[in-house]
């Protein structure tokens, strides 16, 4: 009967307390886990990770030298996806970061391409849109990533001394042109050579990411990976 206690106890709680799916907030079937297995299904995965030439490493390799890349989804303006990285960003939904950021790292780990690594870099937020958001989501996703890979995450290599407006509105010339020279690599960060793999949520024209890496890349001699949780191509 002890061994059971636990199981017992949370059937126990969910019957007053039921478990919700993130994506369509319908009370979760004993064996599903954040999402119902409906929503499971509509997810629009990649399997990028699975191929080193996909299609968002050929569009990064136009913009910056590039070691490998990865989105864990295909980008899509409606759906479940869509809600999820809403309730994430914009709710304050940092769970779902965490369940998404794991379900990245499994992937990661499944590639084999990203065994190499010496750290993570998130993309750094304005310090006055982190304060108004309250956290920086390619920051959580970081720290989700390094804790299943194993490496250490360098918060602070990046600095985002450019407050752009927002990019979303922007067309791929502008977007470019915005967040041109927004960012800078810390001076206390080491130029050495390493392999640092590059974290953002969402990819759609890959300003942001070129504009990182061509701060992180200045003067030094630092190899990139690059891996989003959606990318939109």
């Amino acid at each position: 009967m002890k061994k059971n206690s636990p199981a017992v106890l949370q059937a126990f709680i969910e019957i007053f307390f039921p478990r919700q799916c993130f994506g369509c907030e319908t009370p979760l079937k004993f064996y599903e886990i954040n999402l119902c297995l409906d929503c499971q299904i509509r997810m629009p995965l990649t399997s990028f990770h699975k191929t080193k030439k996909n299609l968002l490493f050929q569009k990064l390799e136009l913009h910056f030298p590039i070691e490998n890349a990865t989105a864990l989804f295909h980008f899509e303006k409606e759906g479940v996806l869509a809600h999820l990285i809403h309730l994430f960003k914009y709710q304050g939904m940092q769970k779902i970061g965490l369940f998404l950021g794991e379900w990245l790292a499994e992937n990661l780990i499944e590639s084999g391409s990203f065994q190499n690594l010496n750290g993570i870099v998130p993309v750094p937020l304005h310090p006055a849109k982190k304060r108004k958001r309250g956290f920086n989501q390619a920051e959580l996703i970081a720290n989700t990533l390094a804790e299943k890979l194993k490496i250490p995450v360098y918060s602070h290599a990046l600095k985002r001394i450019k407050n752009t407006t927002a990019l979303a509105h922007l067309g791929e010339i502008n977007r470019h042109k915005e967040v041109q020279n927004a960012f800078l690599r810390n001076p206390s960060f080491s130029s050495k050579p390493q392999h640092l793999l590059l974290i953002d949520d969402v990819f759609t024209t890959g300003a942001t990411l070129a504009a990182c890496a061509k701060a992180l890349r200045k003067n030094s001699e630092i190899k990139l990976s690059i891996a989003v949780l959606a990318c939109r191509l």
